[in-house]
């Protein structure tokens, strides 16, 4: 079974961060990282969250303490990174 990661920050504009997310596709595919799922907060309008499955998860966590994605969350305006990795059980 695949582990999962929840991941959540605040952007400073939620469609110039969603524009970046979606360029950075391929970065994740990559790192064996597969979207799920992208929400947006309805009563916090530049909060997003993401869900991914992974199927290696030194890699993923890797990629997620990478500076290459670092300075793609400044370019993205993201603040406020939280991310939670979730094993099935």
């Amino acid at each position: 079974m695949a582990t999962h990661v929840l991941w959540q920050a605040d952007v400073a504009d939620f469609d110039a961060w969603l524009k970046v997310f979606r360029e950075d596709k391929p970065m994740r595919k990559a790192a064996g990282i597969v979207d799920l799922h992208v929400w947006r907060d309805p009563d916090q309008a530049d909060h997003a969250v993401a869900l991914f499955a992974v199927a290696d998860l030194d890699k993923a966590r890797a990629f997620f303490d990478s500076e290459e994605l670092a300075m793609h969350h400044e370019r993205g305006g993201v603040a406020h990174i939280q991310v939670k990795l979730l094993t099935p059980v």
